[in-house]
């Protein structure tokens, strides 16, 4: 860059900056004769997550002559969830109603209140009712009520702010509070809060300049309040035929797609369960079982658990965790941290025992270096809760695991390598038909007055999401060597939960020693029959494994050892499930304009 370059950077970053200097005066001298003399919140919590709100402001128009005022409400932020708003009354401080009008631009409600034919001047009151849905964040420890109160666009002074919060139970105790002020961004704290029977209460401790605002945090604990669900969103009426027929398009192809989506899933979320359903095609069906003493193929147990069902699923996973475990890679040290007024808060320890230089499935050596890779190399032990932190990290790793698992099964033959690949093209086509869609959507604007984008892209979407939920649930097809193993698979399962002595013995099965315990008990697991595995070895296996450590636990059975293994089990699905945060708390990381709600607004 030469000297004449950085010379005209710095030329016209000086100029733009002069020109915001002297546009912020005009809006400052312009407005500066208004203020917000008060601006009081009541707020009401209630059990089912929605949220009651009335804003009484204080606007103080001075001598200007203007019609009245508008209150912008964001319907999204960037770290939590779209709320649903519906307004439900404006008036004065006595009761008489104001006029006022609702739209929605760019995700924003705005009302706007006040008659275009009549003038007012000086001190006013407005009231504005409106209640919030989906606006309750939930978390592991609690639930919160993270709320931008004032909003940070206000082009004029806030001199005080009051918040009170009516909460949904008498007296609760363990309430976490916080509050932030100034302009967007900021962690300054000059507001208050306190707890009052069941009230919880803020306000300023100085004047809001015109830019900046007030957020608070309320944390409540678990128990208290039921989240709601809906996502109806406050704003005009469009009542134009063209509107119709789009909306008339959105019901016919999207609610549908969404349908079949949601019934697609709840399939889907039966084969995460950590009680499997074997998936049995119907060659197989009818079928008599004939009883196997070891896996098949001396297969590992997430091919096993694939197998059963064609998913990789989070049972799958973990219990590539509890075999290599088993197998004297590291120890799994269950732990508990008391908190005072909270429920207890339970983890497992990871620590690692063998370099694992000589792992050779893929499943075995992707979880090794997710565990000790060289993001944990120094302390060479991880807590369970600390993979779900990762994020983006642990979610890339998950879906490898699941490609590697089933292209290795594709590989031994026991998927249908052409079914394989015919759902892989349909997966790839399916998003590129979406990109391509939202490109020309975007692009071309004969297209957006045929189908807005805003109804053509989420009907496409909705569209891609489906085939490749119905891609990922049936696309694994068994080929003919496949059943046959699969009824390998049903056999070694119905010895694993033969709980009878005499059916055993019967059927001539192997003595039961404490290491067929061990050996067979992460296959017992991902094909759901971990309790009657347990249950058989009561009196048989009664001390301690060397690779599991439980302080708390004051009598060793290989049924409390199941059940404790089945807490890990839940605490890794429940890892699973977390992918980049849906939303931030307020309790780390909080700031002014942070959390839902904010906006600001002006005079008209």
């Amino acid at each position: 860059m030469t000297r004449l370059d950085k010379k005209l950077i710095n030329f016209f970053i000086t100029s733009g900056l002069i020109l915001l200097a002297i546009f912020g005066l005009a809006n400052s001298v312009s407005a500066e004769a208004e203020v917000i003399r008060d601006f009081g919140i009541r707020m009401t919590v209630q059990t089912d997550g929605v949220v009651q709100i009335t804003e009484v402001i204080q606007y103080d128009f001075g001598t200007n002559q203007k019609h009245g005022i508008f209150r912008n409400i964001p319907l999204t932020t960037k770290d939590g969830p779209r709320l649903g708003v519906s307004v439900l009354g404006i008036n004065n401080e006595t009761g008489q109603k104001y006029k006022y009008t609702t739209s929605i631009a760019n995700d924003v409600l705005q009302i706007k209140i006040g008659d275009a034919d009549v003038l007012v001047s000086g001190l006013k009151t407005y009231i504005i009712s409106y209640q919030v849905r989906d606006v309750i964040r939930g978390f592991e420890d609690h639930n919160e009520l993270y709320w931008n109160v004032t909003g940070n666009e206000w082009p004029v002074a806030i001199e005080k702010v009051f918040v009170s919060i009516l909460l949904p139970g008498q007296s609760i105790s363990g309430l976490r509070m916080d509050c932030f002020t100034g302009y967007q961004g900021s962690t300054e704290k000059n507001c208050t809060f306190g707890q009052n029977v069941e009230y919880a209460n803020y306000s300023t401790s100085q004047t809001l300049d015109f830019g900046e605002g007030l957020t608070i945090v309320l944390g409540i604990p678990q128990g208290y309040i039921i989240s709601g669900v809906a996502q109806y969103v406050d704003g005009p009426a469009k009542n134009t035929d063209g509107d119709n027929a789009f909306l008339l398009i959105f019901f016919v192809i999207a609610i549908p797609a969404v349908f079949v989506f949601l019934v697609i899933k709840a399939f889907a979320s039966k084969a995460r369960r950590s009680k499997p359903k074997p998936r049995i095609p119907k060659e197989l069906k009818g079928q008599p079982i004939v009883v196997e003493y070891n896996p098949p193929d001396a297969l590992p147990p997430i091919e096993i658990g694939t197998i059963l069902d064609r998913v990789v699923d989070p049972t799958d996973i973990s219990s590539v965790i509890l075999d290599l475990a088993i197998r004297g890679y590291l120890k799994i040290r269950y732990t508990v941290e008391k908190i005072k007024f909270w429920p207890d808060k339970e983890d497992f320890e990871l620590i690692k025992l063998k370099d694992g230089t000589d792992l050779v499935h893929p499943a075995d050596k992707i979880i090794f270096e997710l565990l000790f890779g060289k993001e944990n190399a120094v302390n060479q032990s991880i807590r369970l809760s600390d993979l779900g932190k990762s994020g983006v990290l642990f979610q890339k790793t998950v879906k490898k695991i699941e490609e590697e698992v089933t292209q290795h099964l594709t590989d031994q033959g026991y998927f249908d390598k052409a079914a394989t690949e015919k759902i892989k093209k349909l997966s790839k086509y399916s998003v590129l038909i979406t990109g391509l869609t939202i490109l020309f959507s975007l692009m071309l604007d004969v297209l957006d007055r045929l189908i807005p984008s805003n109804i053509l892209i989420p009907v496409v979407i909705a569209f891609v999401v489906v085939v490749i939920v119905v891609a990922r649930r049936f696309g694994h097809k068994l080929s003919p060597q496949g059943m046959l193993v699969l009824a390998k698979v049903l056999g070694f399962r119905e010895f694993l939960q033969l709980t009878e002595k005499d059916k055993l013995d019967l059927l001539n099965a192997p003595e039961l020693q404490p290491e067929t315990f061990e050996k067979f008990l992460p296959y017992a697991m991902v094909l759901g029959v971990e309790d009657k595995w347990a249950k058989k070895f009561e009196g048989i296996y009664n001390t301690f494994p060397v690779w599991y450590e439980d302080p708390t636990m004051p009598v060793f059975t290989s049924f409390v050892l199941m059940q404790n293994l089945a807490s890990f089990d839940r605490s890794f699905n429940q890892v699973f499930k977390i992918t980049t945060p849906r939303s931030s708390s307020g309790f780390s990381g909080g700031s002014s304009g942070g959390g839902s709600g904010g906006g600001g607004g002006g005079s008209w």
